[in-house]
């Protein structure tokens, strides 16, 4: 089985799960590749068996490149996929009680006859304030 895993991050989160999941996919005999939304063609898209999307949450949205990569990529090819998905959004803040990225992903999806292979992930961040894109800067 051949596994594409597209994420889009902006603080390093998405990132850092979505190569957590491939490695636990290598570690069951999957062959993966883990790639960011701004490197993968919806062309190559149809090489797989199983796409897997994490997308960060901005105003109850999911990621614009990853819901560009759903829209321009054929339905017969995604239809014929097994498809997860997983989104973080800030769960202290009142926006959380409110469908985040990863619902929009699932939307986008059924707009185009997909269903997920399983319910979506959704991880809860705490607080933006801690939120940094580059640790430790500043401290130079």
């Amino acid at each position: 089985m051949k596994a594409l895993i597209v994420y889009s991050s902006w603080f390093g989160h998405n990132r850092a799960i979505a190569g957590l999941l491939a490695g636990e996919l290598r570690r069951h005999g999957v062959t993966v590749a883990c790639k960011p939304v701004k490197d993968v063609l919806n062309s190559e898209i149809g090489g797989y068996d199983m796409l897997v999307l994490g997308t960060y949450t901005h105003h109850g949205r999911a990621s614009h490149g990853l819901r560009l990569l759903i829209e321009g990529t054929l339905t017969r090819q995604l239809q014929r996929m097994s498809i997860a998905a997983f989104g973080t959004q800030v769960f202290d803040s009142p926006a959380y009680q409110h469908p985040g990225g990863v619902d929009d992903l699932e939307l986008a999806l059924a707009a185009r006859g997909c269903d997920l292979a399983a319910p979506p992930l959704r991880i809860g961040l705490r607080g933006l304030a801690r939120f940094a894109p580059w640790p430790g800067i500043g401290n130079h």
